[in-house]
C-alpha cells in the first residue's frame, strides 16, 4: 500500500476548486475563474476604522478614519452622509475636516454625486514613502521573482497591531491574478504572513503574539489550537519558509518569507501564492525561488538576518 505522507493528507484535505464557482474565507477573500484566469480578490465588507482611535488628538483622529473609510469603501466614494452614519463625528465637524482635506488635495469632491474620493495630492504627501530607495530594492526583486517563477507575489507591511498591509503586488501572465487593493488588510493570523514574519523571532516575540491569539476558523483546514500553531512556526524556521495550505483561502496555497531591516527587525514579508492544484507540485521549485530572492532582497537593503536564516 502507498504511504501518504503527513503534507500529502494536508493537501488533500484542503480540497480542490471547481471550475466556475466562487469560493470565501470567513476574512472576505474570493477565488473566482474568469474566463482561462483565476482572480483572488479581497471584499472589504467591514469600512468601520480597523481598531479604536487613542483619543489624543480627536480631530486628527477623525480625519483619518474619514480617508480610511473612503479608501476601504466599495466604490472609493462617500457622501457626507454615508460618512455620518458609520463614523462618530458631528455634521459641522465632518464637513470642516472634508472641506480641509479637499484643501490640501488630499480628496476631490464630486458635485454632481455630492461625495467625497481620494485625491492625488495624498500620493504626494507620501511620495518619499512609496518610492524609498528600500522598497525600489524589494520591488526589483519581486519582479524578478514573479518572472522566473511565473507566479504572483505580494509585499505586505507588519503593523503596530500584528496586522498586514498589502504595499504593492506584482502579477505576470500566470493563471492567476491577485487583485487585493494596496492598503487591504490582512489579519493578524494571515497564516503565510503570520508565519514568515514570527518564524525568525525570538520566543518571547512568538509568545507575546500567542497571547492575543484568538483561533479563527477561516477554511477546513485552519489550525485551531496553540500547540498547532506554534509548531508549525517551529516548522517554518526548520523549512526555511513559510507555508499555507487552504488554511486562509480554500483551495489556495501560500509560500512566504520575511525581509530584515539593518537592526534585525522583519520590515516586511512577501507572499506568493496560486491554486493549491498548481503551486503542490512545484513548492520545492518554488520554495527554493522565494529563498534566492528573500536572500537578495537582505543583501540588497543590507537587512540583518539571523544565523540560521536560508543562505540561498
Amino acid at each position: 500500500m502507498k504511504k501518504v505522507s503527513k503534507d500529502n493528507r494536508e493537501i488533500e484535505a484542503a480540497g480542490s476548486l471547481q471550475e466556475g464557482s466562487p469560493l470565501r474565507s470567513a476574512y472576505s477573500s474570493e477565488l473566482r475563474q474568469s474566463g482561462n484566469r483565476w482572480l483572488l480578490t479581497a471584499q472589504d465588507d467591514d469600512v468601520s476604522p480597523q481598531s479604536p482611535a487613542p483619543g489624543l488628538v480627536p480631530a486628527v483622529e477623525n480625519a483619518i478614519g474619514i480617508v480610511n473609510y473612503i479608501n476601504r469603501a466599495p466604490a472609493h466614494m462617500a457622501s457626507l452622509t454615508e460618512i455620518l452614519s458609520v463614523l462618530p463625528i458631528s455634521k459641522s465637524h465632518c464637513h470642516s475636516i472634508l472641506k480641509t482635506l479637499t484643501y490640501f488635495g488630499w480628496l476631490k469632491f464630486d458635485a454632481r454625486t455630492k461625495a467625497y474620493q481620494l485625491n492625488s495630492g495624498l500620493l504626494a504627501s507620501a511620495s518619499s514613502l512609496l518610492g524609498s530607495p528600500v522598497l525600489d530594492a524589494i520591488r526589483r526583486e519581486l519582479q524578478l521573482l514573479v518572472q522566473r517563477a511565473e507566479i504572483p507575489a505580494v509585499l505586505s507591511q507588519p503593523q503596530d497591531d500584528d496586522t498586514f498591509i498589502v504595499v504593492d503586488k506584482f502579477n505576470g501572465a500566470q493563471s492567476m491574478e491577485v487583485s487585493f487593493p494596496i492598503g487591504h488588510h490582512f489579519p493578524r493570523d494571515a497564516t503565510a504572513n503570520m508565519r514568515a514574519y514570527l518564524a525568525w523571532q525570538p520566543e518571547t516575540e512568538i509568545d507575546r503574539w500567542m497571547k492575543s491569539w484568538r483561533p479563527v476558523r477561516y477554511t477546513s483546514t485552519t489550525m485551531m489550537t496553540e500547540k498547532e500553531v506554534r509548531a508549525e512556526i517551529a516548522a517554518t524556521r526548520k523549512r526555511g519558509y513559510a507555508r499555507s495550505i487552504g488554511e486562509l483561502t480554500e483551495g489556495l496555497m501560500a509560500l512566504g518569507m520575511p525581509i530584515f531591516g539593518r537592526h534585525g527587525e522583519v520590515i516586511y514579508t512577501f507572499t506568493c501564492s496560486g491554486l493549491l492544484s498548481t503551486i503542490a507540485p512545484r513548492e520545492e521549485l518554488l520554495a527554493r525561488e522565494l529563498v534566492r530572492t528573500a536572500v537578495s532582497i537582505n543583501q540588497a537593503i543590507l537587512g540583518r538576518v539571523p544565523n540560521d536564516f536560508p543562505a540561498g
